[in-house]
């Protein structure tokens, strides 16, 4: 928790470092040009929750005093939610762990030409070391770095791109007639519509961005930090857009598949030198919002289930058992990977908002707006269900696209 000590700057390094990151750079381009502007709603949604964070939630999650947000919960609606909210949120960010392993196998494999597996292997070995040695301190420091990384890359390699296509106007023109690629029709705007809202109550429920507000130093810096990552987040996804329009307007397919078009406009655009300094670079952004999860989710596992029973343990020790969490975590999202490695990132990632979002986000509401009906039975049982409508609402539109 940085012992609560953290001024706006570091509250907002961890919130972009952990949430600007595969999605927002190589997941975004590859929608752009497969899907256009839609695009956007991951680092829009981003933005927004961001900016609710500060107006709304920042206030009564900083002065609540605790470590995982199911732990808030849980003081209101009692132990067994605390649990089932934990292991619904953990289920989520284990799923974006999960978009930031293929986007960065597509790095991987576009770079050094590893082969899924390997890419797949040192992908969890990194994250692992960025976890391990790190912590939340760490992944401020990460997101400070990532920061100034992120937007030298997306502003040049946009600017790249507007030169080359000679221009926005130019670039739109040779757009194919026939995909639409301006308007959300093409990507079905009721998926648009859900991942919209999946994105803003997702982000408003995740462990690791809210964790930024429960290690800042007092309110007001809990509040600045996520009024200044609503700033600067969705900037990135229309330069990322940028991009993705012009591959779109220039190349009809890409080798390697769709999830390559930024490594790939790399590589085409720029030196080689250059173009590898680049693509280290999204590869640690990559990596460190997949360190951020992985942090997460080993908080909630390890605060809502372990904490309490290990205290006076004569063999079980705080550390080791957290480094065993993390391990097992790795593992486990290792395997998933080579179930779905031909899958586009951004379904990845709206799936698992969603699922956050379902466990977390109507529960601090009530806490916020409504503290009243928090002692009714009715309102319990509908936290509990609000999760397994989502799946099922899920499931039936195939999971978004």
């Amino acid at each position: 928790m940085a012992d609560r000590s953290l001024r706006y700057t570091g509250v907002s390094w961890i919130i972009i470092g952990t949430l600007v990151g595969g999605i927002s750079t190589i997941g975004t381009v590859q929608t752009a040009y497969t899907h256009g502007i839609s695009a956007w709603i991951f680092t829009l949604g981003s933005g927004i929750s961001c900016l609710l964070l500060g107006l709304f939630f920042a206030k009564g999650l900083r002065e609540s005093g605790v470590v995982t947000v199911s732990e808030y919960l849980g003081r209101a609606f009692g132990h067994r939610f605390r649990c089932y909210c934990s292991i619904v949120n953990s289920i989520g960010m284990f799923i974006h762990i999960v978009g930031q392993f293929l986007a960065s196998i597509a790095i991987l494999q576009a770079v050094f030409h590893f082969n899924a597996g390997w890419a797949v292997i040192l992908t969890s070995i990194f994250m692992g070391i960025f976890v391990i040695t790190g912590g939340i301190a760490g992944a401020g420091l990460v997101g400070k770095i990532k920061f100034f990384l992120l937007y030298v890359i997306m502003l040049v390699s946009a600017g790249v791109a507007l030169y080359k296509g000679g221009g926005l106007g130019e670039i739109l023109s040779g757009l194919p007639s026939d995909a639409d690629m301006l308007s959300l029709h093409h990507y079905g705007i009721p998926a648009a519509s859900i991942h919209m809202v999946s994105m803003v109550v997702g982000v408003l429920s995740t462990q690791i961005y809210l964790q930024a507000i429960f290690s800042a130093r007092d309110v007001r810096e809990a509040r600045n930090g996520a009024f200044l990552s609503a700033a600067v987040i969705p900037p990135i996804g229309l330069l990322g857009i940028v991009i993705g329009l012009y591959l779109r307007a220039n190349f009809s397919e890409i080798s390697g598949g769709t999830a390559q078009a930024l490594p790939f406009f790399l590589y085409y655009s720029f030196p080689p030198l250059i173009a590898a300094f680049f693509s280290a670079g999204i590869l640690l952004i990559v990596l460190g919002t997949g360190a951020g999860l992985l942090l997460g989710v080993t908080t909630n596992i390890y605060n809502d289930f372990f904490h309490q029973k290990i205290k006076g343990h004569p063999f079980l020790k705080p550390l080791p058992l957290l480094r065993a969490l993390t391990l097992f975590v790795l593992f486990a999202a290792t395997v998933l990977v080579f179930t779905g490695l031909d899958s586009a990132i951004l379904k990845w990632s709206y799936m698992s908002m969603g699922l956050r979002g379902s466990a977390v986000f109507m529960g601090l509401v009530i806490l916020v707006f409504f503290k009243t009906l928090q002692q009714s039975k009715w309102v319990v049982f509908f936290l509990y269900i609000i999760p397994v409508v989502y799946v099922l609402v899920n499931m039936n539109m195939g999971g978004g696209r």
